[in-house]
């Protein structure tokens, strides 16, 4: 975002890892946010678009948290800005601690 801010979070909620990304920026139509899931989809295409990409990033984004067994969802609304929610099981592995930090012997 050019003017603004861009938060993220992370946070343990129902047995899932939650990494937020959060921006202040342009935003868009709610109705374009799933299609930027594809490959080589922007909210503003064309040879006048504003900003500059391929349109794989989120893609492959998503792809990646899928095969992870988790999702991604998108909250945007234009002229306001979007959130970005990654939710991914949580592994428990033997000899981790409360804090998830691996006991040492």
């Amino acid at each position: 975002t050019e003017e603004g801010a861009v938060e993220v979070r992370t946070y343990l909620e129902n047995g899932h890892a939650v990494i937020e990304v959060e921006d202040t920026g342009i935003g868009m139509d709610p109705e374009m946010a799933e299609d930027l899931f594809e490959p080589f989809r922007q909210a503003s295409e064309g040879l006048s678009r504003t900003y500059e990409g391929t349109g794989v990033g989120l893609a492959v984004t998503s792809e990646t948290i899928d095969q992870m067994g988790g999702r991604v969802d998108v909250d945007t609304e234009e002229g306001v800005g979007s959130r970005f929610t990654v939710r991914l099981p949580r592994s428990e592995r033997k000899g981790d601690d409360a804090r998830g930090d691996a006991s040492r012997p």
